[in-house]
Parts: structure tokens; C-alpha cells; sequence
């Protein structure tokens, strides 16, 4: 066993986030504050284009799943801050979640032409 030396680097895993969260997490809230298509009459075309594309990634999720999405979202907090809340409430997983959640909004940006 080797002993580490001052001028060793220390290696951290950082945590990065890409390029689309802020946006797809944005629609994402949007959607779940209006579920009903109805209520984005008057609403501009990028609206439009994201309500459609987290709805048709939300519907494919089970139904868990779904619940998951509503209750980290419908927090109001920091993303960061929902998932511990929720992770904290109920005894899930904090990773498991975030990679649930990471798959999520892939999948929506890939839905949506992001990526």
C-alpha cells in the first residue's frame, strides 16, 4: 500500500450538468402546472412544442414513476432540493432518483431537438 504525497492530485468526481436541465425542467414544471392542453391557448409555439413533448414522455412513464416526477417538480424548490425532500419523505434511493430523473429529462430533450 502506497502512501498518497503532497503532490499527488486528489481526484473528485464532479457532478456536471448538460446543457438542456434548466430549460427541460422548466417545461417540465410547465406541464405539470397546466396538465391540460386547453390552457396553453394564447401560449407562444415553444410552449406549445414543450407541453407536447413532456406529455408524450410523461404518458409513457408507469405510473410510480409518474408519481416520482410530480411530487420532486411540484416542490418548488431547487431541483437539487426537491429530490432530497422527496428521497427524505419517503426512504427512495437519492441516486436511483437522480438517475431516474437524468433519463427523464434526456429523453425529453431528445423528444424535443435539444440533442
Amino acid at each position: 500500500m502506497s502512501e498518497k504525497t503532497g503532490t499527488e492530485k486528489q481526484v473528485r468526481t464532479l457532478r456536471t450538468r448538460c446543457y438542456y436541465s434548466d430549460y427541460v425542467n422548466h417545461a417540465v414544471r410547465f406541464y405539470l402546472t397546466c396538465p391540460d392542453v386547453l390552457t396553453t391557448a394564447g401560449k407562444r409555439k415553444a410552449d406549445i412544442e414543450n407541453w407536447m413533448a413532456v406529455q408524450e414522455v410523461f404518458y409513457r412513464l408507469k405510473d410510480n414513476d409518474k408519481q416520482v416526477v410530480m411530487d420532486v417538480y411540484k416542490m418548488h424548490h431547487r431541483l437539487s432540493e426537491g429530490v432530497r425532500m422527496y428521497c427524505e419523505k419517503t426512504g427512495a434511493n437519492e441516486r436511483k432518483t437522480w438517475i431516474f430523473l437524468t433519463k427523464f429529462s434526456a429523453a425529453i430533450a431528445r423528444r424535443r431537438g435539444l440533442v
